[in-house]
């Protein structure tokens, strides 16, 4: 999705849906939130099979959703455009389980996941993201997604006990998996090619899972859940270090491909930007808040109740759009401007409640190494042609990222 630097225009207002998935390559949806935001209640929409849900686009609506896993489930699916029957891993993934069972899946793999665990990791990351920057040093101009695609795996990929030859073909078809960026493509040809990246994904996987992973390792962990979930039917290990792997990395090169495209943009910034001795978490808080690479997240209400005056029904599906919601004027002064040094900044990049991103300190702390590389490493930095973007709903993501560096 397209990000001004302004802010929302009338022009990008053309329509009030929010599910079609074409126009998140082309638009910037800033513009429909905030329309919708100055709306009473909750607002109806319709899917294209014709499936109304429920859209919650206020900061304190969104915040209501997200922290009462009680009434708003989510073991049933948490993207709009996987519905029908729930998604396949509901009940027995982490992101797809509700307490008490959320919590016993949750417990296996919190100690990887604590701030002193992220710490030690800093070394490794940073050695593995050097080296990943060597092989662009010296680039005047080239497409950064491309380049960089195996970014979140230097982050993520010893911590997911993957092996480094499996980096590449893994760092690629977790961008694939989550859309395309072709929007003339047709359903047939999008939906084989998601089959085709998932499968993949599914596949290096599995042969990890067999070679027996480290057991500090989130796939040597896995194994565990299969316990915790009891389900003998479905394949659970598999299905939990599937979502460990898909919500890790697209999130962390996603934020870095937005603030990179602002920091191309914004003179001002980049001048502040360069200046700093080292990447402070208040810069980061800022570039999530500002990228939100998670659109939305789905519920499926629990029981009838009543939220933002709109009457809620059991059974009713209610996406939480985490990216209105950060930039919803109420809670945020002069939303749709970066300021680095925000604070507060109560945004919901992570999400909140029992299902906040158990990965977070691992994310935050691989952002800001990299936003001290790349200060490190870079004099100047320009876009060199238009980034083209996901074709997603769910997930505020770019595919291609041209850019024209000149290097210190």
């Amino acid at each position: 999705m397209r990000v001004s630097l302004t802010g929302p225009e009338i022009s990008d207002l053309t329509s009030s849906d929010i599910y079609d998935e074409s126009q998140y390559a082309q638009r910037n949806m800033h513009a429909v939130w905030q329309g919708l935001r100055k709306a009473d209640g909750l607002q109806f929409q319709t899917a294209p099979d014709g499936q109304d849900f429920l859209a919650a686009l206020r900061y304190a609506d969104v915040r209501d959703v997200l922290s009462d896993h009680r009434t708003f489930s989510s073991a049933y699916s948490t993207m709009l455009t996987v519905r029908g029957e729930g998604d396949v891993a509901a009940g027995a993934a982490l992101h797809l389980t509700d307490p008490p069972l959320h919590s016993d899946i949750k417990r296996v793999f919190t100690p990887l996941m604590t701030v002193p665990a992220a710490q030690r990791l800093q070394q490794g990351i940073t050695e593995r993201m050097s080296e990943l920057f060597e092989t662009i040093r010296g680039r005047e101009s080239f497409d950064f997604c491309d380049a960089m695609v195996t970014l979140p795996m230097t982050i993520t990929g010893q911590l997911m006990g993957i092996p480094q030859q499996e980096w590449s073909v893994t760092g690629r078809a977790t961008v694939r998996a989550m859309g395309g960026a072709d929007t003339e493509q047709s359903d047939y040809q999008r939906r084989f090619e998601l089959f085709e990246a998932h499968t993949t994904i599914m596949s290096v996987l599995g042969g990890v899972l067999e070679d027996s992973p480290p057991a500090d390792s989130v796939t040597g962990r896995c194994p565990a859940t299969a316990r915790a979930v009891g389900d003998t039917d479905r394949d659970v290990p598999l299905l939990n270090a599937y979502a460990f792997l898909m919500g890790a990395n697209p999130t962390v090169p996603q934020t870095i491909n937005q603030t990179l495209i602002l920091l191309a943009g914004d003179d001002d910034l980049w001048s502040w930007f360069s200046r700093q001795e080292q990447t402070d978490q208040s810069f980061v808080d800022e570039a999530l808040r500002w990228a939100s690479p998670v659109n939305h997240v789905l519920r499926r209400a629990t029981v009838d109740t009543v939220l933002a005056g709109t009457r809620v029904r059991a059974g009713d599906l209610v996406s939480a759009w985490i990216a209105s919601a950060n930039r919803d004027e109420e809670v945020f002064a002069d939303p749709f401007r970066f300021i680095p040094d925000r604070s507060p900044n109560r945004h919901l990049a992570f999400g909140l409640g029992v299902h906040r991103c158990i990965g977070q300190h691992v994310a935050a702390l691989g952002m800001r190494i990299f936003f001290d590389l790349w200060r490190k490493n870079v004099r100047s930095v320009s876009l060199d042609g238009d980034p083209k973007h996901l074709v997603s709903n769910f997930l505020n993501g770019v595919v291609c990222l041209p850019l024209a560096v000149t290097w210190k």
